[in-house]
């Protein structure tokens, strides 16, 4: 990714906002894993490559990258944007936090990054401030909608970002007193907008935890899987009910990940064990729904609701006409499926005072849990690295057939979406009809910077046609696959190790 897409070596790749986050959050994360080894191995991997300075100089590299992005981040139009987008530049910077903190606590007289410690935060603050009182129960009894400037749309992923996002502000959180409630310094004067100045905001501030919790009992309870378990994409409301009445069936791969690392953090904040068995059983619907526990070959070749093969798959991969929005989406899953399963913490907390201590045998379970998960976790890997080009980019169908280094056709290959699914994902158009568009101008508000929602997305390209390379197909590789080749390596990479708690 930083050979192919990232020019002089620092300069961010061009992509969409929201996934120019998410790459940001992969950075971060890799220097975690990085970090992690160290202290595993006490920055030295005997019979490896991979010594301790060549780790640190990984750790720098990427450290760097991240913290020029921070300098060209497009905030200004991002927090005009929708609801998801802002809590994806939340996670972004409470994973570089999590680095920092994580890799001073082990280098002795280390202060990488901490001179940028405060910004982050306020980063992380004012996007989070975006949400943080957009949950209401006037319509579907509870949720955020997806896009105040179209018709109410109670989706999957920004309920499960406020979830992710409000959890780990509470775990991760170092607190701010910077009331700019502005993302740029001349945001104001830009778009003639006043706000009012940001409350300060204390770690580990009970309203976040209780954010969460409010959040996950409202998800759970309203309907959001269809017969497979699998989630679906979300509500709409027909019109004269208030109710969640008119579900999307649309499936696509990370509204079934992002989930996930929210249950972990309620976990670590409360020690309700029954947030981690929904995770487990969310995990196995998700490895069912790949083709993985098939019965023979030739049934693991069928469409299983999720993939074949044991691989995941989007609808849009085998037919080329994913947006730039799914070909990021597996990689995002396979992150926050990382974060659920790292080992739980049996010796000192995670957050003094606060942090769950788990017991030895809910430990050995957890850890049992996510090991049975490995095996799969690698095999997706594998697939992933299989893609790779001469330029070692990886594509975005990670289920492509192989034969002698020759891709066959694929076609034939393609579903059909589930019945009563719309796929706005992939098709932004129908963002322009109901149920989506917004027809009366007192039930929509404007953004905060009057951005239309569909102005975000690129249009996917034309079905891919026979070729020696399919994913070489629609939009081909691109930073967004590769990101998502990262977010899956690096999980079986972690799943490998055995990680201290």
């Amino acid at each position: 990714m930083q050979g192919t897409s990232f020019w002089s070596g620092y300069d961010w790749p061009e992509s969409i906002d929201w996934i120019a986050a998410v790459l940001g959050t992969l950075l971060g994360a890799s220097d975690r894993s990085f970090t992690e080894i160290l202290i595993e191995y006490d920055g030295s991997l005997p019979g490896s490559y991979f010594s301790g300075p060549t780790i640190d100089g990984e750790i720098s590299r990427y450290y760097s990258q991240v913290e020029s992005f921070f300098k060209s981040e497009n905030v200004g139009d991002i927090f005009g944007q929708a609801y998801d987008d802002a809590q994806w530049v939340v996670l972004e910077w409470l994973e570089v936090i999590k680095f920092i903190n994580e890799y001073n606590s082990y280098i002795n007289g280390s202060d990488l990054g901490e001179e940028n410690l405060s910004r982050y935060a306020h980063r992380a603050h004012v996007f989070y401030n975006i949400v943080q009182n957009e949950f209401e129960t006037s319509l579907c009894d509870g949720g955020i909608t997806w896009n105040p400037t179209l018709e109410t749309y109670k989706n999957a992923i920004t309920n499960e970002l406020y979830l992710s996002s409000s959890i780990a502000m509470y775990l991760y959180f170092p607190g701010d007193y910077n009331t700019d409630p502005y993302p740029t310094a001349n945001y104001s004067s830009d778009t003639n907008t006043t706000l009012p100045p940001l409350t300060f905001l204390q770690p580990h501030d009970p309203v976040l935890l209780d954010n969460a919790i409010k959040e996950y009992d409202w998800f759970k309870t309203h309907n959001f899987t269809n017969e497979q378990g699998l989630i679906v994409d979300g509500f709409h409301i027909s019109k004269g009910q208030t109710t969640c009445d008119k579900r999307n069936e649309m499936v696509y791969t990370y509204n079934q990940g992002v989930i996930l690392s929210g249950l972990r953090g309620l976990w670590e904040a409360t020690g309700d064990p029954s947030y981690l068995s929904d995770g487990y059983d969310l995990v196995n619907t998700v490895i069912d729904a790949t083709g993985w526990n098939a019965q023979d070959a030739s049934e693991a070749s069928q469409w299983s609701g999720l993939g074949r093969n044991g691989i995941m798959e989007d609808y849009c991969d085998a037919s080329a006409n994913c947006s730039q929005d799914a070909q990021i989406f597996k990689g995002i899953y396979f992150h926050h499926l990382g974060i659920f399963c790292e080992p739980l913490p049996t010796i000192t907390p995670l957050v003094a005072n606060l942090t769950v201590l788990a017991e030895d045998d809910l430990a050995a379970s957890h850890s049992g849990h996510c090991d049975g998960f490995r095996p799969w976790v690698i095999h997706n890997a594998n697939a992933a690295l299989s893609t790779r080009d001469q330029n070692n980019v990886i594509g975005g169908w990670w289920g492509s057939a192989h034969n002698n280094g020759t891709e066959g056709a694929t076609l034939d290959m393609s579903v059909p979406r589930p019945e009563g699914s719309w796929d706005e994902r992939n098709d932004p158009s129908v963002l322009d009809q109901a149920p989506w568009a917004c027809r009366d101008a007192d039930g929509c508000r404007q953004g905060r910077n009057g951005n239309a929602l569909s102005a975000r997305y690129v249009k996917p390209s034309a079905i891919r046609s026979k070729k020696r390379d399919v994913n070489d197909g629609g939009r081909g590789r691109t930073v967004e696959t590769q990101g998502s080749g990262v977010g899956v390596v690096k999980a079986a990479s972690d799943f490998t190790r055995k990680r201290p708690a």
